[in-house]
């Protein structure tokens, strides 16, 4: 990813800033990744500025050229605000956008202080961010004047939360095939012995992973040879591993593999992916799975009923219904043509529509709009100028609806 030395060749540099909650290997995280080096291919000039350090994608984003700066010396919000904006005063931003919805306090708050546009993030489906940020939560959503959702759900949340249409855009999530997976498709001829359910999840209660381990143990009773791989750590392992012995799933049924790196490999070992999501926004699971060939099988949590098309690239399946859930692993389970089948679906409507290519000027389209929406005009033409968009262009309808597969005006 480098930046074009000719796009911005008649007026100022566009500067962003993104006010990173982490940069641990998590899929906001991953995202933030992918969106720095997208602005960095349209020509902008870009910094991180994180409230953590020396976490995973920091040595990433300094390999694209991207400084990252620490502000979280001190644990008090307000003297991470107070460095946060001694930062952003030197490098003068356009834009500073929150890449965790916990970080929309200091992007709100900083961004005016040294002129720049304030964008918030929705990262989940508005309903978990705001109760699990507790008494922050309503002000998390509410104090950024503009929010960048990565998906429908969210951004449908949001207005019923009382956010006006106009300060929401979304920007699904996207996946490099190539860069991610680095291997081409595995060969998956196993036919009915050994068949892996994988859950690639953080083994918190939001995800459901209880509903996971019960829909193996039901699933086994009819196919033995079926087991389960839960690829993650959170809070809820021990739980977790006191039901899995309960349900006597261990020690052949199900494999907690705890933490992993090689995401790749995990799912190259993996027949298919069960999510069992309360809570979702857009999942990265899901790109990474139907980047991989897997067929998948999720709930609608978020927008993964709708990236998951059911009966073609895998099953949408009912919040909780442990039966349907079981009834659809054995199902792929006894048939390996179909597993063939629907993975291969989800992988070219991966490569069709979640490609990073369109990421950059995407941003800046929805830039432009919450700029105007902040009556930031010198700011949004820039940001239109340097995305190509033609002068006098509505900055708020240009987008790709991936909910429909196909290009559309929003």
């Amino acid at each position: 990813m480098s930046p074009d030395p000719g796009v911005h060749a008649d007026y100022p540099r566009l500067r962003v800033a993104f006010v990173a909650g982490g940069l641990g290997q998590g899929g906001a995280e991953k995202q933030l990744v992918y969106m720095a080096g997208a602005l960095l291919d349209v020509g902008a000039t870009v910094a991180v500025y994180s409230l953590t350090r020396g976490e995973h994608y920091e040595s990433t984003l300094r390999g694209l050229g991207i400084p990252v700066t620490w502000i979280g010396r001190r644990d008090h919000p307000i003297a991470r605000l107070v460095a946060l904006t001694r930062e952003l005063r030197a490098f003068r931003p356009d834009v500073v956008h929150a890449s965790h919805f916990f970080a929309n306090l200091y992007a709100a708050l900083a961004a005016p202080t040294c002129g720049a546009v304030g964008i918030g993030s929705l990262r989940n489906d508005v309903v978990h961010e705001v109760e699990a940020n507790g008494r922050w939560g309503p002000w998390l959503l509410r104090l950024p004047r503009g929010l960048v959702a990565n998906s429908e759900a969210a951004r449908r949340r949001a207005m019923a939360h009382g956010v006006s249409a106009g300060r929401v855009r979304v920007i699904p999530n996207v996946i490099d095939i190539r860069a991610e997976l680095n291997a081409p498709r595995p060969a998956r001829g196993r036919g009915t012995s050994g068949v892996v359910v994988l859950a690639l999840a953080r083994l918190a209660a939001t995800k459901r992973l209880d509903y996971f381990l019960a829909a193996v143990a039901k699933a086994r009773a009819e196919m033995p040879t079926l087991r389960g791989v839960i690829a993650g750590e959170g809070p809820e392992r021990a739980r977790l591993t006191r039901q899995a012995e309960a349900l006597g799933l261990v020690p052949d049924g199900v494999v907690f593999a705890g933490h992993r790196d090689d995401v790749s490999a995990v799912l190259a070992e993996a027949d298919m992916l069960l999510l069992t999501s309360d809570h979702e926004g857009f999942p990265n699971a899901i790109l990474e799975a139907m980047a991989a060939g897997l067929p998948v099988v999720t709930t609608p949590a978020g927008d993964a009923g709708e990236v998951v098309e059911d009966g073609s690239t895998g099953y949408v399946v009912p919040h909780g219904a442990v039966d349907v859930m079981a009834a659809r692993l054995v199902s792929l389970a006894r048939a390996a043509a179909l597993r063939s089948r629907l993975g291969e679906a989800g992988r070219m409507r991966v490569e069709r529509e979640f490609a990073p290519g369109a990421l950059g000027r995407r941003l800046l389209t929805a830039y432009a709009a919450l700029a105007r929406e902040q009556r930031r005009a010198a700011i949004a033409d820039l940001l239109l100028r340097a995305g190509g968009a033609p002068e006098g262009a509505d900055p708020g309808r240009s987008g790709v609806s991936y909910l429909r597969g196909s290009p559309e005006t929003r």
